[in-house]
């Protein structure tokens, strides 16, 4: 949804999976974390909220809403 849905509807911003490094907490298995970046700095939070609840199922957390 964040990095291109679609060609008309963009924002600037990058959605992706970091983890420590294995030595430290042992990586991706055990520690994954999400974050969103702007891109540029014209990329309102406020704006990525709306943007994201207009278009996630309701309720978020019920996974019978996630099915492709």
């Amino acid at each position: 949804m964040l990095n291109g849905l679609s060609m008309t509807e963009t924002l600037p911003t990058i959605f992706f999976p970091v983890s420590p490094p294995p030595y430290m907490n042992g990586g991706p298995e055990e520690y994954l974390s999400w974050v969103i970046r702007a891109q540029s700095g014209d990329a309102d939070p406020d704006v990525v909220a709306q943007y994201l609840e207009g278009r996630l199922p309701r309720p978020v957390d019920d996974l019978s809403r996630w099915k492709v």
